[in-house]
């Protein structure tokens, strides 16, 4: 897919961000850091990143895909669908970039449309898109349920 150094240089970055938040916020089993360079190595060829990585010895795993694109000299997630799961591998929250949510559930738009969080109760809330955020509320939620 990609054949400009450039671009392939963003890719590589974005996942080696998305590696250094997860290995910061959680510690994965150690296969997931042997199995990351694949999931860079596909990103490069496909223009998507896609990784599920066990985050607690409870079973607690993330997933995470992205899509790329590039206009000019910029990397653009076009699509990206972030997801905490439980042991039994059910959604705790989830974000994604899809337009099929206009309002939060309190009736409010959404600030940051078509970004939008699937909260812990099945709620449509308001998110940044930004996958720091969501790592954090993941650690967050991780934290407060003693899960780690």
């Amino acid at each position: 897919m990609l054949h400009d150094s450039h671009q392939r240089r963003l890719i590589i970055n974005r996942c080696w961000l998305i590696y250094d938040l997860i290995t910061k916020k959680f510690n994965p089993l150690h296969e997931f850091h042997i199995e990351f360079p694949s999931f860079v190595e596909l990103a490069l060829i496909s223009g998507y990143l896609q990784v599920f990585v066990e985050i607690t010895r409870k079973g607690c795993s993330l997933r995470i895909h992205e899509e790329y694109d590039f206009i000019e000299h910029m990397l653009i997630i076009k699509v990206y669908n972030y997801n905490l799961l439980d042991k039994s591998k059910h959604s705790i929250i989830r974000s994604d970039s899809l337009p099929h949510h206009r309002f939060d559930y309190k009736g409010h738009n959404l600030s940051h449309f078509p970004d939008h969080l699937h909260d812990e109760k099945g709620r449509i809330c308001s998110f940044s898109g930004k996958i720091e955020d969501f790592v954090k509320r993941a650690s967050e939620i991780i934290e407060s349920e003693g899960q780690d």
